[in-house]
């Protein structure tokens, strides 16, 4: 019996494959409401080089210090990772588009687990409590 049981529960490498930074998931959580696997904290890859394993801050430390001047068009893994996400989205300079686009976590702005439809009502709801 036990032996079926841990058979059901068996992961392997696939089951934690990431279809977008195209790397196997360190520390995976799976929702209950559609099963998706993520990751707490999500990696990139650089594009640049393919050395992967990069948080978003660390990309962009990397890039400056690696690819400054390495102008590559190139898919941005960060901005595929959002909701929003174009994969076939082509970013001309990656590393003037990393320092534009992606000083901050989007995470720390806005609900990525929310609709835009409900984060734009709960910016207005919080607008309003702001300028009572």
């Amino acid at each position: 019996m036990s032996e079926e049981l841990s058979a059901a529960t068996s992961y392997t490498e696939d089951d934690f494959y990431c279809p977008v930074c195209q790397e196997v998931l360190k520390t995976p959580v799976r929702t209950a409401a559609c099963q998706h696997v993520s990751s707490g904290h999500p990696t990139f890859k650089c594009p640049l080089c393919q050395e992967s394993n990069f948080t978003r801050q660390r990309l962009l430390d990397h890039c400056n210090s690696n690819h400054l001047f390495q102008i590559v068009p190139v898919t941005c893994p960060i901005c595929v990772s959002l909701p929003w996400g174009d994969p076939s989205q082509i970013t001309r300079n990656f590393v003037s588009h990393l320092n534009q686009r992606h000083q901050f976590d989007y995470g720390e702005f806005v609900n990525l687990q929310l609709d835009e439809e409900t984060q734009y009502q709960t910016a207005v709801e919080e607008s309003f409590q702001v300028n009572m």
